[in-house]
C-alpha cells in the first residue's frame, strides 16, 4: 500500500459560528478556499495517483481546489462522508452542552450516539472500508483522501491501532494534512495536523 495523505476540508461560515453541519450541502468561505489553494501549491509539487474525497460539498469543493488544473483522477466516496449527527444537524453546539450524548461523545466516542445519528467506531468502519477500497488498485505514488475531522481521526486510530478516545484528543484543523506510510507490515505516522502556510508555530 502507498502513503496516504489525509486532508480534512476547507473552513465554512458554520465553522466560523459553531453551528452542526452533519452532511448539508454547506460550502467553503473565503478562507476554507484560501486554505485550499495553499495546500494545492504543495500538492503540485507531490506527485499524486487519485483523490478520494467525501462527496458532502465541502469537503467536495475542497478536493476539487486541491487537484487544480492537474489530471489527477478525482473520486467521490460515500464511505468518506461526515459522521452522521441526528438531531444535532443545524442546531449550535453550545445549545446541548448538557446532552449526555454529547458528554459522551468526548469519554467514549467509540459508542457515544447522537439520537438518530452514528458513533464512531460505526464511522471507522465505513471510513477505513473506503480507504481500502481506493488502495486496492496499486499505487505508486501518493493517495490524498479528503474528509472530515472525526472521520480522519478514525481513520488513524484505525491504522495506528490506537483508542478512538485517544485519538478524539488529536486536533485535525481545516486542510490540515496528515501523512500514513501504509508500505509496511505496520502503519507508520509520518506526520500530524500539518497546516501548510503556517508562519508560526502556534
Amino acid at each position: 500500500m502507498p502513503i496516504v495523505l489525509l486532508i480534512r476540508h476547507g473552513e465554512t461560515e458554520w465553522n466560523r459560528s459553531g453551528r452542526v453541519m452533519g452532511d448539508q450541502p454547506i460550502p467553503l468561505n473565503r478562507t476554507g478556499e484560501e486554505q485550499a489553494r495553499t495546500c494545492a501549491g504543495i500538492l503540485s509539487r507531490t506527485p499524486i495517483a487519485a483523490i478520494y474525497t467525501s462527496p458532502v460539498l465541502r469537503a467536495a469543493q475542497t478536493a476539487e481546489i486541491l487537484r487544480g488544473p492537474q489530471e489527477i483522477p478525482l473520486h467521490q466516496v460515500p464511505g468518506l462522508s461526515e459522521i452522521g449527527v441526528g438531531n444535532w444537524i443545524n442546531r449550535y453546539w453550545h445549545e446541548f452542552a448538557d446532552d449526555p450524548a454529547k458528554r459522551e461523545w468526548y469519554t467514549h466516542p467509540d459508542r457515544a450516539r447522537p439520537s438518530g445519528g452514528e458513533t464512531l467506531r460505526e464511522v471507522q468502519q465505513r471510513a477505513v472500508a473506503a480507504v481500502e477500497q481506493a488502495l486496492a488498485p496499486a499505487h505508486d505514488s501518493p493517495v490524498v483522501i479528503v474528509s472530515h475531522g472525526d472521520v480522519i481521526r478514525a481513520i488513524l486510530a484505525h491504522y495506528l491501532q490506537l483508542d478512538l478516545a485517544i485519538i478524539r484528543q488529536a486536533r485535525i484543523d481545516h486542510v490540515a494534512v496528515s501523512g500514513l506510510d501504509l508500505t509496511g507490515t505496520a502503519a507508520q505516522l509520518l506526520f500530524l495536523n500539518h497546516r501548510p502556510g503556517l508562519e508560526t508555530l502556534l
